[in-house]
């Protein structure tokens, strides 16, 4: 499958494992020309591109899968604001959407009554306080938060009606909706437009996945998958979750309390005590031997 490096192939090779020797690292623009391959088989020319993972003895490996997640994370930027790392922030005091999304509960709601960037109506404060708003309506406004998108808050639980105007139970009797009335200090009212402040907001809460993904987007823009248009949403954009558990509370409240605050920290010390595998570098005694030249008809296929 690869041909026989070149020259300049091993001109490479040689330059990288120098600064892999001396423990350098090099920056270099995208572009840059580090050296040029040659036609040396019938074959296409191509080059070898592998990473050596830290620790004494470590193999080469094809970085394409990591490489791949990487672009993935990047196109996608679902926990974190774009640009950022996906689990530290700019700084050590700052967490990145990342660390956001894994804090418990009790954690998040003292994030989101702390956070100026969040703008959220008295009782409402009262209804995060209490513990009676869903996780996820939490970490869905501390996200638009940190996309640089300030949601201006005005209904979660407290002040909404048990019934919409369809006749159908709200989800914020439950807790598992928000609305959001501004964005930026900008009204939803009368900025559905195209590439408006309302579409921004929406377009970002999309990327959102798994469990995170909301059951309904209700505003005057329908952009696919669980948007929705209903013209009593002129002035602000409802975002609903569906219940975890369904009817069972119970088993919601004992899922979401299976790590208390200070046993968090415990489990991430635990973690970070724990040693890195041994990786083997050479056959194990059971690996059958394969003779050369049948290895080297397999390079060569």
């Amino acid at each position: 499958m690869h041909n026989k490096p070149t020259a300049a192939g091993r001109i490479c090779r040689a330059v990288i494992e120098t600064l892999e020797t001396r423990r350098l690292l090099a920056d270099v623009i995208g572009g840059t020309i580090l050296g040029r391959i040659g036609k040396t088989t019938p074959k296409a020319p191509n080059l070898y591109f592998e990473i050596r993972p830290a620790g004494r003895g470590a193999p080469r490996i094809d970085p394409k899968p990591i490489l791949d997640g990487w672009k993935l994370l990047e196109a996608t930027a679902i926990y974190r604001a774009s640009g950022r790392n996906a689990l530290y922030g700019d700084d050590a005091d700052n967490f990145s959407v990342g660390q956001i999304f894994l804090l418990p509960k009790t954690l998040l709601q003292k994030r989101v009554l702390s956070d100026p960037r969040v703008d959220i109506y008295p009782a409402g404060r009262r209804d995060v306080k209490t513990g009676q708003i869903d996780i996820r309506v939490l970490r869905t406004m501390e996200y638009l938060a940190e996309r640089g998108l300030r949601p201006t808050v005005t209904s979660l639980k407290s002040g909404h009606s048990l019934y919409t105007k369809s006749g159908n139970i709200s989800e914020h009797s439950s807790g598992n909706a928000v609305d959001i009335a501004k964005v930026n200090g900008i009204p939803i009212l009368g900025h559905q437009d195209k590439g408006g402040i309302a579409e921004q907001t929406i377009r970002a809460l999309l990327f959102l996945q798994g469990t995170n993904r909301p059951h309904q987007i209700i505003s005057l823009i329908k952009m696919g998958g669980p948007t929705m248009v209903l013209p009593d949403h002129a002035d602000h954009i409802h975002v609903g979750f569906s219940p975890l558990f369904g009817e069972n509370r119970k088993l919601g409240k004992q899922t979401l309390a299976i790590l208390k605050p200070g046993q968090w920290n415990d489990l991430i010390g635990r973690l970070r005590a724990i040693e890195n595998p041994t990786v083997r570098t050479k056959p194990s005694k059971y690996a059958i031997l394969v003779p050369k030249a049948k290895r080297r008809a397999h390079l060569g296929d």
